[in-house]
């Protein structure tokens, strides 16, 4: 029952936190949206850098498991490729900028763990994708996979930073969006760009 409680908990923290970001989101307010009651929480958590960290931990395996579904049954590695950056896609449409800023400022080993997972682990899978696609012939010949891949694990923070693109201004889905196209064209070949064409990709 605890077991239950908690994964309800961490799984709908973590939305809330990715949604509104960390520091402002104190534990009465997490409490008020979940309709649990704080002392419940304390019963599962002990503080809210536990939470935190849980709920991230929680995030990135439900995430891992997600990837390794979409690798799995891909026909090449544009169809993989697209069917990982639109999961990606949608997972921004509801994020705050502060929750990245939060974790590395407030929370520096959940913002480590976030690191490690994203510049190993989907580092990773996005090298693997793209010599795959460079053998396939669906990726430019000329394309150095491991600096491409490391640019576009690095273009969340980027895309991020409030000095160029202040969310006043710039919501992050749109400036995200950009990016993921001129990322997709950048790294196809004739072959990949018309199999990226087929593909209403970032259509809501």
């Amino acid at each position: 029952m605890k077991s239950g409680q908690l994964n309800i908990l961490l799984e709908k923290s973590s939305a809330l936190f990715k949604k509104f970001g960390v520091k402002a989101l104190t534990l009465d307010a997490v409490a008020r949206q979940l309709g649990m009651s704080k002392k419940t929480i304390y019963q599962l958590v002990a503080n809210k850098s536990e939470l935190v960290k849980l709920s991230m931990k929680f995030y990135l395996q439900h995430e891992r498991e997600h990837l390794e579904s979409i690798i799995k049954p891909s026909k090449n590695s544009v169809e993989e490729l697209i069917e990982i950056v639109s999961y990606f896609y949608h997972q921004v449409h509801e994020f705050n900028v502060a929750t990245l800023i939060d974790l590395q400022k407030y929370y520096p080993e959940t913002w480590d763990m976030y690191t490690e997972y994203r510049y190993h682990y989907v580092l990773g899978k996005i090298v693997a994708n793209l010599e795959n696609g460079v053998a396939q012939g669906v990726y430019r010949k000329d394309l150095d996979t491991d600096i491409v891949a490391r640019i576009y694990i690095g273009s969340f923070e980027l895309l991020s930073n409030q000095d160029l693109f202040p969310s006043q201004k710039y919501v992050f889905v749109d400036t995200y969006r950009e990016y993921l196209k001129y990322h997709l064209r950048g790294i196809a070949s004739v072959k990949g760009l018309k199999l990226i064409e087929q593909h209403n990709l970032f259509k809501s």
